[in-house]
């Protein structure tokens, strides 16, 4: 048995939604593991905090913080 995703299979893992293959736009590869995204800002959000993501972490938590360092930076 391996760990890839049956085709159709692929779930977003910053906002959790459903991408097909053919819809997955970007897609990355963490611990050999390969994480299909919806749009380029979810990529971007996983670059900023992909060993959170990839553990499984509440994506909305992994969120809130890089919105908040972002603020804070910005400040």
């Amino acid at each position: 048995m391996t760990n890839e995703k049956s085709e159709g299979a692929n779930v977003c893992v910053v906002c959790g939604k459903a991408v097909s293959e053919e819809e997955a736009t970007m897609h990355r590869y963490h611990e050999g593991r390969r994480f299909a995204f919806c749009c380029a800002t979810c990529a971007e959000m996983f670059n900023r905090a992909p060993d959170r993501f990839a553990r499984g972490e509440r994506p909305q938590t992994i969120v809130q913080d890089l919105l908040d360092q972002i603020r804070w930076k910005d400040s």
